[in-house]
């Protein structure tokens, strides 16, 4: 990362920090953000922090803003993003493959499920049908 680079994404992050969750207070160093990493060809992850900010921060939380936070995460990467959004799940990037078991391609397409009261009792129920505790009985 070039120093301007570095410098303008640290202002960016110091002001975020003071923003109370709204990246909207940030854009003038949003802007020279953007700009000075357009010009050095360089990812910046802006996009993707506001998007996790927005999701966070938003209604949309509820749901539990995991697309948000892997494409924060991957976008972070030292050696870049391994996985890409593809259709309602994930694929390996170009040239990373090599980097997952044959196996585990077919997992990064399934989609997380949907959070919900029933869902969670579901898992519960079967969590413990698993360990022998049948509908009803407290163990503690």
């Amino acid at each position: 990362m070039s120093a301007e680079m570095a410098s303008k994404k640290k202002e960016w992050n110091a002001c975020l920090a003071k923003s109370g969750g709204n990246p909207g207070k940030c854009e003038k160093f949003e802007r020279d953000l953007r700009s000075v990493s357009k010009a050095a060809g360089m990812e910046g992850c802006i996009d993707e922090t506001v998007a996790l900010m927005k999701c966070t921060s938003g209604g949309s939380r509820v749901n539990g803003c995991a697309n948000a936070f892997l494409s924060m995460r991957e976008c972070n990467r030292a050696s870049g993003k391994q996985l890409l959004a593809e259709g309602a799940g994930y694929a390996p990037a170009a040239g990373k493959m090599g980097l997952f078991m044959q196996e585990a391609a077919g997992l990064t397409q399934s989609a997380a499920p949907v959070r919900s009261l029933e869902g969670m009792q579901e898992f519960g129920q079967e969590s413990a049908k698993k360990l022998g505790i049948t509908p009803g009985d407290v163990r503690f």
